[in-house]
């Protein structure tokens, strides 16, 4: 459906917080375990093309303050805020460019990390084209780029959605009215089939459920733009190639021959004869969609499959919890452990479960390798079994990783582990959570929160105490500027609210264990 116009950056701006997995450590660390070596961290120069408010941009310049960092958009009034909130969260390491990014020239120097995270399919072919092109000539010569990209053949169907959609709002150019009547058709769509029960309705209803939920930023700058160019990755492969950059991994947990069972992976194996065409099978067995790629220049030397040994350089933090934090991991039996959402991860191996309880103790502070090994081999001796040499525990390290009950890091983030007396959150999410929205914390996540919470957050500079929390709180819900009913859970009839040293109790606690609390 070409010739559709889209919503304008500047009338409805893109409204996406922060990504986790576009962070440059999550970069480093990913391309670490392929067998390179990423540039520092310490002071890398980072660019993000497309960087809409800063949401993404700010706070990893806040995470590495010795890091230089520059955001690119077209959008004048995006590039605006992105300035209004680098401000107000005190990073001064950081510069935003209201630009195309076909003039990035030689005069902005070579970046370590370029990031383009939902960009590329939503940009015409020349621009296309013109990010591969900086991407390959503002990348410093160990650098990684992350490019997310959607792709087929998942996206076949969303294209017909897509020109279904496109056709009838072909003649709409108000922005609200075109999402009222896309909503409107694709249930008039999914309700005039729904009796036949066949499989197209099913589809329609599907459909018409996403567009009815998804945020109007989101559907109309991601369904409903101008643009909208899915590609194969075997394709994507053959255009980054062109411009002198090599594909590395995925920015996802694990690799396929470690998650597909080992006969589909055999399979699979006598199909591809290289590791480029494995990927693109891959996409057709899952029905992908959305692909999140690093990239290098290349010639750059890179290992088969993962090296589990380059953890040594690392940290790690839990991403699980006992759900009996007291429970003897060496117990008989199988334990339970949640994980985020609703997930959750049932084992019975006493050298896992060690671990785990081991890195829930310190939680959210992380043990190092040697710390993590160790507990490993205590966990085999203890068990019975023999103690492996470093290698296997490395392995059995690695597999933790892949499975998400542990993440590495590089840096040494200081997230409180108990309330400080004087309690400190980082001023990016105190200057989100005074002005509504999504807040990131220490882990570059962005977390909804209670109202309770984004009242109490701002107020945490240093300056305050508990007792001065408390006497904010007395002083809003006195002035009516907070409601008891905003206070974390509804009131039951003829429950007295709860006082506010238990309020700000509550909610500090809350904070802590939300990583948002300097240690």
């Amino acid at each position: 459906m070409k010739g559709f116009v889209g919503t304008s950056y500047d009338d409805v701006p893109y409204m996406a917080a922060s990504f986790s997995n576009t962070h440059p450590e999550v970069l480093a660390v990913t391309t670490l375990l392929r067998g390179l070596d990423p540039p520092p961290l310490a002071n890398a120069r980072v660019l993000e093309l497309g960087c809409a408010r800063g949401m993404n941009l700010v706070p990893m310049a806040w995470s590495m303050p010795g890091a230089e960092f520059v955001g690119v958009d077209l959008s004048r009034r995006q590039i605006e805020e992105a300035r209004e909130l680098a401000s107000g969260a005190g990073a001064t390491n950081v510069v935003f460019h209201a630009m195309d990014l076909r003039d990035l020239d030689e005069s902005f120097g070579s970046f370590d990390y370029i990031v383009g995270h939902g960009l590329y399919s939503w940009v015409p072919p020349e621009v296309q084209d013109a990010v591969l092109e900086v991407c390959s000539k503002r990348l410093s010569p160990n650098g990684i780029v992350y490019l997310s990209y959607n792709v087929f053949p998942g996206w076949h169907i969303g294209v017909m959605f897509r020109e279904m959609m496109l056709y009838r709002i072909r003649n709409i150019p108000d922005p609200a009215e075109r999402l009222r009547e896309v909503r409107g058709f694709m249930r008039f769509l999914a309700d005039s089939t729904k009796s036949d029960g066949s499989l197209w309705s099913i589809i329609l209803d599907e459909q018409a459920s996403y567009v009815e939920q998804a945020k109007d930023w989101s559907l109309l700058h991601d369904d409903l733009e101008a643009e909208n160019n899915p590609v194969y990755f075997s394709e994507m492969m053959e255009r980054v190639a062109r411009h002198g950059l090599q594909y590395v991994t995925e920015e996802r947990w694990g690799t396929p021959d470690e998650i597909l069972a080992p006969e589909v992976w055999e399979a699979l194996d006598r199909f591809a004869t290289t590791r480029i065409e494995r990927e693109q099978y891959l996409d057709f067995l899952r029905n992908a969609r959305f692909r999140r790629s690093l990239f290098c220049h290349a010639g750059l030397s890179l290992a088969r499959g993962p090296v589990p040994d380059r953890l040594e350089r690392c940290r790690f933090r839990a991403l699980v919890r006992p759900f009996d934090p007291s429970a003897d991991p060496f117990a008989p039996g199988e334990e339970r452990f949640a994980a985020a959402g609703t997930r959750t991860l049932t084992t019975g191996d006493p050298r896992l479960r060690a671990l785990l309880h081991a890195l829930y103790d310190v939680w959210p502070g992380t043990l190092d390798y040697e710390s993590a090994t160790r507990v490993l081999a205590e966990a085999a001796r203890r068990s019975g079994g023999e103690v492996p040499p470093l290698p296997i525990l490395g392995e059995l390290l690695h597999k933790a990783v892949v499975a998400k009950t542990v993440a590495p890091h590089l840096l040494s983030v200081p997230i409180a582990t108990v309330l400080p007396e004087r309690p400190f959150a980082v001023p990016i999410s105190r200057h989100q959570a005074s002005r509504g929205g999504l807040a990131t914390n220490l882990l570059h996540q962005p977390l909804d929160l209670e109202p309770l919470d984004r009242f109490v957050l701002p107020l945490l500079d240093g300056t305050r105490t508990m007792g001065d929390v408390e006497t904010a709180l007395v002083e809003a819900l006195s002035a009516g500027r907070l409601s008891p009913t905003e206070t974390g859970r509804p009131l039951e009839a003829g429950e007295r609210p709860d006082s506010p040293a238990h309020l700000a109790d509550l909610s500090l606690n809350r904070l802590l264990a939300g990583c948002y609390l300097l240690g």
